[in-house]
This record gives structure tokens, sequence and C-alpha cells, in this order.
């Protein structure tokens, strides 16, 4: 086929693929693509890089598939391909980033109001995750006080509560100036209640918290337990809510989950809209690593970016933490980094290329990092500290050496082999959603190959 041909047939393709896939995967997997030979009903597709080729064929190859046999009316066959570099890399030494990277941007803070400017609808990205909170704060930006208040947003750590709110509260203050906005944490509520009280100012207290326009009040769930300071709560948030005033709070719960809470705060708070924030899905992450790669002026290409988002699937706080770790930990070697480079920073290869660890060495390893003997690691007890090390090991043994279950069962204590099977599931499950398993597991690696 003439390559005019192959052009416009990838063309309609990936004009088919958009309206199957979000705007992000689409950017991310498919816009550097072609079709690079269409012979025998064999379609050969060119992608960027080997990881790409990969993670296309795995997720989306039926995808791509229907939708060229729809365009050449054959049952078609595909073969993902790395293109060849167009032209050679300029090796000279260069600037990694055009910024050093730091552990936290210095928050800037708007006079009085608690709010950081850093946090805005510009660099909130949205997904199918947050989509309803993210659309209900927009109608609360049209008409605050009216249709959705209090305005209750609920999710677990690190999936972007505070950034919602806190941008509602920036676009608030914008849009009307002469509004009092103001933005709390929950203990400091608290806190400053009780600070109040022993300095007898009170008055002034019921003044700087009942006398607001927006009120934005973050973890509301630290007020539980804490009688007086519900009971003051409570009646500011009747001075607001009787007054049209605009609440807000975020919790890591649904109200009713909040305990002990008492009963006239919880129906409160469901009075109005209860949204919940879920963790982000991969375009999400993608999507949160890119928009934060280029905040931080971090530069690491296509693929080292889709692999960290494979990697962990927990929240948008540990993403841009790896992010920062590994633009750090490149900026000390002074070498930029690359998909490699993001591999080994999280263990998934060896620290020492060829270098191959014994059984005996691993199992033992492992056992030194937790301080527990190795007869024990390998013997029958089930003690929760005991078992994840256990876990950990048939993760190792499985990943680095390749071992059937059955001997890996053998070497941990005569185990069955579906045990095995399910340890090696749980550890490589939890390596993506739990940073601490993940942490222990880059340093026991190091241990290893050390």
């Amino acid at each position: 086929m003439a390559k005019s041909n192959l052009i416009s047939l990838w063309s309609s393709v990936l004009t088919e693929l958009k309206l199957s896939l979000s705007k992000t995967i689409f950017q991310t997997l498919f816009t550097n693509t072609k079709i690079k030979e269409y012979q025998k009903q064999i379609v050969t597709i060119s992608c960027p890089n080997s990881y790409l080729a990969d993670l296309i064929e795995k997720r989306y190859y039926s995808l791509v598939k229907a939708a060229l046999d729809r365009q050449t009316g054959q049952n078609t066959s595909l073969l993902f391909v790395v293109a060849k570099p167009t032209a050679k890399k300029n090796t000279k030494p260069g600037p990694l980033f055009n910024q050093p990277p730091t552990p936290h941007h210095q928050p800037l803070t708007i006079s009085k109001t608690g709010l950081s400017s850093q946090f805005s609808f510009n660099n909130f990205v949205v997904g199918d995750a947050n989509h309803f909170a993210f659309a209900a704060a927009q109608g609360i930006i049209k008409n605050p006080g009216a249709n959705y208040n209090p305005f209750f947003v609920w999710g677990g750590v690190g999936v972007g509560k505070t950034h919602l709110i806190q941008a509602i509260g920036n676009e608030l203050t914008r849009l009307h100036p002469d509004w009092k906005v103001l933005y709390a944490n929950a203990e400091t509520f608290g806190s400053e209640l009780i600070a109040s009280l022993k300095e007898q100012t009170i008055n002034k207290f019921k003044y700087k918290y009942r006398h607001v326009d927006v009120f934005l009040v973050d973890d509301i769930q630290f007020i539980a337990g804490k009688e007086y300071t519900q009971d003051e709560f409570f009646h500011t948030f009747n001075s607001l809510y009787l007054a049209g005033k605009q609440i807000i709070l975020t919790s890591d719960r649904k109200p009713e989950e909040v305990q002990p809470l008492k009963d006239r705060l919880t129906s409160r708070f469901m009075g109005g809209l209860t949204v919940d924030i879920q963790p982000p899905d991969f375009e999400m992450r993608v999507a949160i690593l890119k928009q934060k790669a280029e905040q931080r002026k971090i530069d690491l290409p296509e693929d080292a970016l889709t692999f960290i988002a494979e990697t962990i699937q927990s929240n948008a706080r540990e993403l841009e933490g790896a992010l920062i770790q590994v633009a750090n930990q490149a900026q000390v070697q002074q070498i930029r980094p690359n998909l490699e480079f993001v591999k080994n920073f999280f263990g998934i290869k060896r620290t020492i290329p060829g270098k191959k660890a014994s059984y005996r060495h691993i199992v033992s390893a492992i056992a030194k990092y937790y301080h527990i003997k190795t007869s024990i690691l390998t013997g029958k007890s089930r003690k929760k500290p005991i078992a994840t090390a256990r876990h950990i090991a048939a993760y190792f043994l499985r990943r680095e050496l390749q071992l059937p279950l059955q001997r890996v069962g053998q070497i941990l204590g005569n185990r069955d082999h579906t045990t095995i099977m399910h340890a090696e599931e749980k550890i490589d499950r939890l390596f993506s959603t739990n940073q601490q398993i993940r942490h222990e597991i880059i340093a026991i690696r190091k241990k290893i190959y050390s």
C-alpha cells in the first residue's frame, strides 16, 4: 500500500480511537504512532518506544484491531514495532531541569484567607474519579450559598480534596474581591477555640468564623469526639447557614461515618450535597504527572511518566512525591532520567546488572531486614509482620530468580503453590498502592545486590 494511503488509513483509525478513549490516554499513547507497513493483512504499527508499544499491545490490541478491520474490511493482525530514531541524539551534557526540583513549592498565601494561590482550577486535573465533584464546584462558583450548601467532599488521602476546595475559595475571591473567604483546618478551628477560652477572647474568635461569606473547612473528621469543639462548630455552622453563606467541608469519610459525632452535626453535614473523590485511574495519573512535571519543570520522557503512572496507583500526592524523588536522584547523579533510570529507581531492575543472587542470599537478606531469624521466616508462624516478610520473600524468589511456585513453596517451609501464588499477587498489588511496602521492597533489593 502506498505511503499516502497508509497515512490516510491510520488517520481514519485514530479518528475512531478518539471517540473510544479519553483525551489524555489518546494523546499519551497514540499521538506519535503510525502505520509502517500493511502486507497480507498484517498491519505493522510504529511506536516511539518499546514501553508504549508493549502497553498499547497489552491494553488496546482488540480496540485498534477492530478499528482497522472496519476501515480495511479485512481480518487484520497487528504487529507493534519501535520507530527508529531519525536523528542522532545530542550527547553533550546539558541542564537536567530548567530549575532545580524542590520537595515542596513555597505556597503563596492570600492575606487573611488561609488560601494558597498554588491551588487553582487551572492546575486541577479532572477525570472520571472527580468529575462530579468538579462539576458541583463549578455550580457553587456560579451561585454560592444556594444550590449546594453545605458542600461536603470526602475521599482518601491525597486524592485532591484540599486542592478542589481551595480552588473554589480562590476563584470566589477573584470574582468577589469584597467578600470574606476563610479557609481553615478543623484542627486549627479547635486549637484556636481552646486558645480563645484561655485568653478570654472568645468573642474575637466567634467574630472571625461567623462573619465570613465563604467558610472552607478541611478534615472535619478531626472534631469527632471533641464535645465543646463540636458545639461551637454547630453554632458557627448554623449562623453562617441561616445567613445564606457558603459552607464547604472535606473529610476522609462520609458524614455518617465520622464518629463519634453528634447527630445534629451529621444531619447538618448531610443537608446539602455530598460527593466523593476516588483515587485517580490510569489516565488521570498520567495527566497528573504531566501537569506536575510541567509545573516543576522536570524533563522526563513520556514512557517514564507512563511507567510511574502504572506503578503507583494510590493517589496524586504519592505520584508527585515519586516524580520529585526521581528528579532529585537524577540531579544528584547528574544524568538525564529515562525509562531505565525510573525502573531502577523503583527497583524493577537489579541495581547491579548481571549480578544474580542465590535463593539463600535473598531469604537471608529479607530476614535480616525485618530482624527475624531465617528459621522463623520459613517456619509456621502466621503473625502479621512475619507473614508479610514471607510474602515479600515469595515475591522476590519468583520475580528475581523466576523459580517455579512449587520450588518457592519448598524454600519457604514446604508451603502449597497456591499460597505462594497468592503471596506474589498480593505484594505485586501492594507495590502499586502501598508506599511503605514499596519503600521496603526497594530497600531490600538494594541490600540483596549491594
